[in-house]
């Protein structure tokens, strides 16, 4: 009697079963629920497996079959009311699936997105994180961010700020995988003003930063064949008119219309300045490509990761952004003329022997390519840094410093050339009064000023300065008081007043310094004696080094004998 009596108090129906599955008693409750719901009790529910609902009415249950295993009762049904839970029943699984929802699109954002809590902890980071940082989001959840930050997964932190300075603070980042990311780091506040929470959003933009440097590096690309074309259209404007009144530079134009007959390799040196792009075009012009192609290449205006296909050329498809129809380099485009290579010791080593191929086998592979394409070039290089101590540091590849400098072309310093300035000051000074309608001109004074000034930035120096005194200056005549201060202090920056040319015997080199001179001297003083003052010794050795040099022109030999 007690035991039916707590059966009756316990808030679940239950119903008991033989082991024939018949009914042998139930309690109040449940008693209840199968009057008023008309549950047939006996229609196999107690060999239901598992828990299952029964709708009776306007409620639900939920019921659960037990093994009791006793003499008499085998079986027991529960049969619980959850009309009350199943409003929350459904709000909850609507709720799992809305954070499905949210997780699903946390971890589908391209950007990533990063949550601190109020004390710096990493708590989450959805799947883009990996990318960036190159490693499991796992590895990063749990740690501080000022500890990621000395470990270089990324740099700044931009959260660190945000706890600084309490506000929104958008920056550039780098990460330890290599990326570059554009971070802003979002304060969440408490009602008490306290940060609680820092929610980062990140988005790589490597390829960005990638597509501006492609598309600066065209732009210099651009830049660098104006300025070519803007240099070879001067350089063929000057290269019938090139001034040569010193015995230097004679020499120098003399070995160049020999040489320019041939098809032979010309390494042009001489400092910057001295005219290396006229002389390789001279080359050219009396050659008997004359008619064939002139390119100008200069191998340091060119960014290093465009030249080589700027050079050979690339074939379709043979990297991203490469036209489907692929493109002629420079090389071959050149075919039947001739290419300058300007600056050569600014070639990498990588490609230096590229272009010894070139050179010997006459004949280009292009990027992406597989076969050979024949070329028919002359080549000129020109350098204004110590090539051969190159070689030898290894910086410049001997083999192909050898197949350069077949003929060797060394174009001297102007202020080893004196008698050319005076005669260059009027030749830039002619042409820039036709282009800027000006009658101007230097008196004698101020030719003998610059004729003594060192020029270090050799004949484009003297023409700069040309242009800039006819523009500037008022008047007709350009004075010494028109002369820039540093033409005045300039004059002993290089005390150093020989210049060796080649290696050749001693007693060649003494008689043709002694020559060049006595002619230099005698050419500015035009008197003996003043020679001879100027040199130190005899007037009577002035006389026979001239006589033996003959140096005098026929009109002084008519003087001198009369």
């Amino acid at each position: 009697m007690q035991r039916e009596k707590f059966f009756d108090l316990v808030p679940v129906g239950i119903i008991f079963y033989d082991g024939k599955g018949s009914v042998i008693a139930a309690n109040e409750l449940a008693s209840k629920i199968i009057e008023e719901n008309n549950i047939d009790i006996n229609d196999g529910i107690s060999n239901k497996p598992g828990a299952w609902k029964i709708m009776a009415g306007n409620k639900t249950y939920v019921a659960g079959r037990v093994e009791i295993g006793d003499a008499l009762v085998k079986k027991a049904v529960f049969l619980i009311d959850i009309t009350g839970w199943e409003f929350y029943w459904n709000e909850l699984n609507e709720l799992k699936e809305q954070v499905k929802e949210l997780e699903d699109t946390f971890n589908s954002s391209f950007d990533e997105i990063y949550v601190i809590d109020g004390k710096g902890i990493t708590k989450r980071i959805n799947k883009a994180g990996e990318t960036n940082y190159g490693v499991p989001v796992e590895n990063l959840l749990g740690k501080n961010v000022a500890d990621l930050e000395r470990e270089g997964y990324y740099n700044p932190s931009v959260s660190r700020m945000v706890f600084r300075e309490k506000k929104r603070i958008t920056i550039t980042q780098k990460t330890k995988s290599g990326k570059h990311l554009i971070a802003t780091g979002n304060p969440i506040f408490d009602e008490n003003g306290e940060i609680i929470r820092v929610v980062v959003n990140s988005r790589d933009i490597s390829e960005l930063l990638n597509l501006r440097k492609q598309l600066e590096d065209t732009e210099q690309l651009v830049e660098s064949y104006r300025q070519q074309l803007l240099k070879l259209s001067q350089e063929r404007i000057r290269s019938d008119e090139l001034i040569a009144r010193s015995p230097q530079m004679k020499k120098v134009i003399e070995m160049v219309d020999k040489v320019a007959q041939v098809d032979s390799t010309v390494l042009i040196m001489g400092e910057s300045g001295v005219g290396k792009g006229v002389i390789a075009s001279r080359l050219h012009r009396l050659s008997r490509r004359a008619k064939g192609p002139f390119i100008t290449i200069n191998c340091g205006a060119i960014p290093e990761h465009l030249l080589e296909s700027e050079l050979f050329g690339y074939e379709g498809g043979a990297f991203t952004g490469a036209r489907k129809e692929g493109k002629k380099g420079l090389l071959e485009l050149a075919n039947g003329g001739t290419v300058f290579l300007d600056e050569i010791t600014e070639l990498p080593l990588s490609l230096q022997v590229k272009l010894l191929q070139v050179i010997q086998d006459k004949k280009l592979i292009r990027v992406g390519g597989s076969k050979y394409i024949s070329v028919d070039i002359r080549f000129v290089a020109a350098t204004n840094k110590d090539i051969q101590r190159m070689v030898a540091e290894g910086l410049f590849r001997e083999d192909l410093y050898y197949r350069l400098n077949v003929i060797p072309v060394i174009i001297p310093p102007l202020r080893y050339r004196q008698e050319d300035i005076p005669v260059l000051l009027e030749y830039f000074l002619e042409k820039l009064n036709t282009k800027y309608e000006k009658n101007k001109k230097f008196t004698p004074e101020a030719i003998e000023i610059l004729r003594n000034y060192n020029w270090p930035g050799n004949v484009r120096e003297l023409e700069n300065l040309v242009e800039r005194l006819l523009v500037t200056k008022e008047g007709n005549e350009i004075t010494v008081s028109h002369l820039p201060e540093y033409i005045f202090e300039g004059k002993s920056r290089f005390p150093n007043r020989i210049y060796v040319l080649d290696i050749c015997p001693l007693k060649e080199a003494v008689e043709e310094m002694e020559k060049q001179l006595f002619s230099m001297a005698y050419n500015r003083l035009k008197n003996t004696y003043k020679v001879a003052d100027a040199l130190a010794i005899n007037q009577s050795t002035v006389v026979r080094k001239i006589q033996k040099y003959n140096l005098l022109s026929r009109a002084e030999r008519r003087t001198e004998k009369k």
